[in-house]
């Protein structure tokens, strides 16, 4: 009997710690909330717990505008808490900071990417990882908010 339930367990805590500790939108601007026509969302992309494919956590930014200072976000801590599920920004140019697992056995990357965003518009980004490094690409799921 005890032999059944380590199968269920073992599930069960692989679920819950790939899923625990992401945070609502997290809006990155200054000042009141914004209509979306007027700002960028941009998404990690989760896939199934148990799944194949690269989980794509947002781990930080970075961006530089036109007038003002420069902007330095990070989130969480690695791997399980504070990181949030999309950010929503002001549009213009940002370095993404990522944190990319598969499971608790695979090896894990902290890859970044440039990205340019327009208001009104999601962008969900994913992880890939093949021989040893991770790329990182927006997905076709691109679209207006």
């Amino acid at each position: 009997m005890r032999h059944s339930l380590l199968p269920f367990a073992a599930v069960s805590l692989s679920v819950l710690l790939c899923s625990c500790g992401f945070m609502t939108p997290a809006q990155q601007y200054a000042g009141d909330r914004k209509d979306v026509s007027e700002i960028a969302v941009i998404q990690s992309y989760h896939g199934s717990p148990l799944g194949d494919e690269y989980h794509a956590t947002i781990s930080g930014y970075s961006h530089k505008p036109e007038a003002g200072p420069s902007v330095v976000k990070r989130f969480g801590l690695p791997g399980f808490t504070d990181y949030p599920r999309e950010i929503q920004l002001n549009p213009g140019n940002y370095a993404l900071e990522l944190y990319c697992f598969k499971s608790l056995t695979k090896p894990t990357y902290r890859p970044s990417m440039a990205i340019a965003v327009k208001a009104g518009y999601a962008y969900t980004v994913k992880c890939d990882a093949a021989d040893g490094k991770a790329s990182v690409f927006v997905s076709q799921e691109t679209r207006l908010l």
